[in-house]
């Protein structure tokens, strides 16, 4: 939440442009945009759309979203950076995805509008993934008794 209101803040000083943001945490949702990704970016090379598969694993999917203007997707890209460096000073680790000009925002922008419920008149420019660190996400075990354990 913290990440998404400096972006929210971020967006207001450097361009004015209004922004809609979409934040993905239900898994089969991710899903659904990762069989979109691996359709549109297995063209020809079957390597390109193993990367992917990094979807999968990411907690959170963040989807910027424009209104038609010029510069739009630059704009939403230097944007999603800044958010980069917020998630950062948070403690969370952020990693670009892919922007209008590539083939899965590209191709399938009005199949990712309806899945995310995007509103008519925004399209969506860049998209991201945010996640904890390794270190950070390692389970907290309980030990109830010599027979029990409680993974979180």
């Amino acid at each position: 939440m913290l990440v998404l209101e400096e972006g929210k803040f971020l967006s207001k000083a450097e361009s004015n442009q209004v922004w809609h943001f979409t934040a993905v945490q239900n898994r089969d949702v991710i899903r659904e945009i990762h069989g979109l990704g691996k359709q549109y970016l297995a063209v020809g090379d079957p390597s390109v759309s193993a990367g992917t598969d990094l979807l999968l694993n990411m907690p959170m999917l963040l989807v910027i979203s424009g209104c038609d203007v010029k510069y739009a997707g630059e704009a939403a890209d230097t944007l999603f950076g800044s958010m980069m460096l917020a998630a950062e000073k948070h403690g969370i680790n952020a990693c670009w995805l892919g922007s209008v000009s590539e083939h899965i925002l590209q191709e399938s922008s009005s199949a990712v509008k309806k899945l995310l419920g995007i509103p008519d008149h925004y399209t969506p420019l860049c998209m991201g993934a945010f996640g904890y660190k390794a270190s950070a996400r390692q389970p907290r075990i309980t030990k109830v008794d010599s027979i029990i354990n409680i993974i979180r």
